[in-house]
């Protein structure tokens, strides 16, 4: 490990630890409440103490005081969670590779309702192209093996977007815009609003970004131009029961290097997304809920330089029955949708996968019963049958021990197993020289782990949870190079792979003014072939260090946070390759309020230009396939309420 590194991160350790053995007298209670409720865990609401899971909140006050540009900004520094992008952002066709405890197996839902498009592996769930942040309240991050509840493709977990309802009668517009470097424009309106029975909500936005330099300073092909549009009607049917539609759309047009940051050639295409759902919520009786949803996810993109485009749409439907008896609580419904490629076309005349689809229908039951004051056990079991690899049965079992209303023990045993998507069964590119296989297996296994959620008083809190993943069969891409094409490969089944690692988060409040945070994750995956290194061929970092220092007072609020990524391994065949093995890079965001309706804000990204990457070099080329970040960038903005 970098000595550097190692020193900075020991001594942010201390120094932040050490804070906390001090007790400001003017303490605003449960500010870092383990209290607050969610609803991820076990499709519920409940407590997060009593969540027998690891669960972090990226709040409504930290999305409004730091502005995050879109919903992988907003979850990139929670422990856990590593987000893999290309260059300056992840809207163009290689979008945001999410991982979670090291799997990418990540499903995204926005109020509950399913947001992947399964039909390429590296879009399973374009959460950069989310971007409509004045509509989100929070975002909960579970952290984990969900599949009982959520599917195969949960097995890293799942990140649920939680939108903003309007509770009272009344109207209101938010206009924000904001300018920086790097040609960097963005313009948002928001109004929602309600009348009666009937709630809104209508966001439009624009986003443009141009060349930037990177963290040596050099410049590097980009150009962004982005709209996206949301707009959600609903009405309340009273008795806590509603109905709600809501459709979003996206598209850009974006210009970036072909291979890599090293790569002088320009790739220009076009994007479009758009999702439409309907969500039924109704209260049959005090202790009997149903929810009904139905939904239609589309992505298409364009490249017509090399040329490469498909259109992928996900078409689902889902129902959950939610029962309370005694001390017990039953969840279970069925989910089914279908995934397909309506149109595919590379450069080989080969499209192969253009028709194809697959379905899945899957019931799940579980029930988490209180045996005492303080013990819970909470059995479930799930069972798919795909159309391709037939039924599955995915069991589940978590004990869950609560010592105190501050402090809840949990241990968990969840299964999984993970379909191939049709890209990997169909998809071919001679241009990237990725190959499909129709060979593939299912990646089967299962993930043990145990956690403490504790109060140590009204402010500060902290979770603990460590982990062990076993899988067979893991999908992967395998690089296959060869002298007339050097990113040749194929996917196929790796051999058994074991992943172990370990989550910390603290959280403390010293006094009305300050607060400060504190992560940490730790993640070995063994190498499942002789030829990769551990952690996904240092697609991963080894250990990952989190900080953020936070201050509010009544017109000003300020952050600064930083990540420290250490021991990440990978392809050495570039010298540069060895300088982002080890790296911090540190933000700051801050808003100060002029007048009730009036504020300005800006935020400082890279504040110390490191060079950074988070995507490695897969094969020995002359361009070099990593795309590094945007250096020392910054942005200030004007929002006017009303």
């Amino acid at each position: 490990m970098n000595q550097k590194i190692l020193t900075a991160s020991l001594a942010a350790l201390v120094l932040t630890t050490g804070a906390f053995s001090v007790q400001a007298e003017s303490t605003p209670p449960n500010f870092y409440s383990l209290n607050e409720v969610v609803v991820t865990a076990s499709r519920t609401p409940e407590k997060k103490i009593d969540a027998n899971a690891d669960v972090a909140v990226v709040t409504s006050k930290e999305i409004e005081e730091k502005h995050f540009d879109d919903v992988a900004q907003a979850v990139k520094n929670v422990p856990g969670v590593f987000i893999s992008s290309h260059g300056a952002s992840g809207q163009s066709y290689n979008s945001d590779q999410i991982y979670i405890n090291g799997s990418s197996n990540v499903v995204v839902l926005v109020d509950g309702i399913r947001r992947n498009t399964n039909g390429n592996s590296l879009m399973n769930a374009s959460i950069a192209e989310l971007v409509a942040m004045d509509s989100v309240d929070h975002i909960e991050v579970l952290k984990g093996s969900s599949s009982t509840l959520y599917g195969s493709d949960a097995q890293g977990g799942v990140i649920n977007i939680i939108t903003k309802e309007a509770k009272e009668d009344g109207v209101k517009t938010t206009l924000r815009t904001s300018f920086g470097n790097n040609s960097k424009e963005k313009y948002t309106l928001y109004n929602a609003g309600k009348e009666g029975n009937v709630f809104w909500s209508v966001e439009a936005g624009k986003e443009l970004g141009g060349t930037f330099k990177d963290g040596w300073g050099r410049k590097i092909i980009n150009h962004l131009n982005a709209e996206h549009y949301n707009a959600k009607l609903g009405y309340d049917l009273g008795n806590d029961s509603d109905i709600v539609v809501n459709y979003e759309k996206y598209k850009t047009d974006y210009t970036m290097p072909s291979y890599g940051s090293n790569d002088r050639r320009a790739v220009a295409g076009k994007k479009n997304n758009d999702a439409l759902n309907l969500q039924y919520t109704a209260k049959i009786r005090d202790n009997l809920t149903n929810l009904f949803s139905v939904y239609r996810n589309r992505t298409t993109f364009d490249i017509p330089s090399q040329p490469w485009g498909m259109d992928m749409k996900t078409t689902g439907v889902s129902d959950q029955l939610t029962y309370t008896i005694n001390k017990q609580t039953l969840t279970g419904g069925f989910d089914w949708y279908k995934d397909e490629v309506p149109f595919y076309y590379d450069n080989t005349g080969i499209s192969e996968v253009q028709g194809t689809s697959i379905h899945n229908i899957a019931f799940y039951l579980q029930d988490k019963i209180a045996l005492t004051n303080q013990w819970n056990i909470t059995p479930g079991v799930r069972v798919d049958h795909h159309s391709t690899f037939g039924t599955h049965t995915s069991p589940s079992l978590s004990v869950g021990f609560k010592q105190s209303e501050s402090t809840n023990y949990y241990v968990n045993y969840k299964t999984f197993f993970v379909a191939p998507n049709l890209y990997q069964l169909f998809g071919s590119d001679l241009y990237s020289g990725h190959v499909g296989n129709k060979n593939l297996k299912p990646q089967e296994g299962n993930t043990i782990e145990f956690g403490i959620n504790h109060e140590f008083s009204d402010t500060l809190t902290g979770t603990f949870n460590i982990f062990h993943t076993h899988a067979k069969n893991q999908i992967a891409f395998v690089s296959v190079p060869s002298d007339s094409n050097p990113y040749a490969g194929k996917y196929s089944n790796t051999e058994k792979t074991d992943s172990t690692g370990f989550n910390i988060s603290l959280n403390k409040q010293f006094n009305e003014h300050w607060s400060t945070s504190l992560g940490y994750s730790y993640l070995h995956i063994n190498r499942a072939k002789d030829n990769l290194n551990i952690n996904l061929d240092g697609q991963l970092p080894e250990s990952t260090l989190d900080i953020g220092v936070n201050y509010q007072s009544d017109k000003l609020t300020a952050s600064l946070y930083g990540r420290g990524v250490m021991n990440r391994y990978g392809n050495k065949a570039y010298d540069e390759m060895r300088n982002y093995a080890n790296y911090w890079v540190w933000n700051l965001a801050a808003n100060y309020q002029i007048r009730p309706e009036i504020t300005v804000f800006g935020r400082l990204n890279n504040i110390f230009d490191q060079f950074y990457t988070d995507v490695t070099s897969y094969c020995d080329s002359p361009y070099g396939t990593w795309y590094s970040a945007p250096g020392r960038n910054f942005e200030l903005g004007l929002q006017f309420q009303f």
